[in-house]
């Protein structure tokens, strides 16, 4: 199983299990890491932070939902535009949650791919972090294949 571990630039570091279920996505992430980027709070959806990252190619939709659990690691662009949308400075992106989630969007409903969980003996740090990001802004970051 791949892994891949996140470091905060304020503090913590979460070790997350990339799941074969979504085998393009994956592949997508790992050939682009190492890599820093910004985190920032999208509260909008919910209980989730969210990284800007560019994938040499879009991954298709695969293992995808539109309802994640506390713990899950997703792979998200717009599926039907691959421009950014406004409200995001990227046009994908990797998001962590912190807690279950419906994804929805002043548009309708939001799709992810499902590509990892964060290891469940995280949990308090990983709410930490998520409250630490909603409460005081972005930080960097930066994500490493282990």
């Amino acid at each position: 199983m791949n892994k891949i571990k996140i470091m905060f630039e304020r503090g913590g570091e979460l070790t997350v299990d990339l799941n074969d279920r979504a085998p393009e996505t994956v592949k997508r992430v790992l050939e682009i890491l190492p890599l820093t980027s910004t985190v920032m709070h999208t509260r909008w959806c919910g209980r989730e932070v969210s990284m800007g990252i560019s994938t040499r190619k879009f991954p298709p939709l695969e293992n995808h939902t539109n309802i994640v659990s506390k713990f899950d690691v997703t792979y998200w662009r717009n599926w039907e535009d691959p421009r950014a949308m406004p409200e995001s400075p990227a046009a994908e992106a990797i998001a962590l949650y912190y807690g279950p989630e419906l994804l929805r969007y002043h548009d309708g409903l939001i799709r992810v791919n499902v590509i990892g969980r964060v290891r469940w003996e995280q949990e308090e740090l990983l709410e930490e972090i998520g409250e630490r990001i909603w409460k005081r802004g972005v930080e960097e970051v930066r994500v490493e294949r282990i």
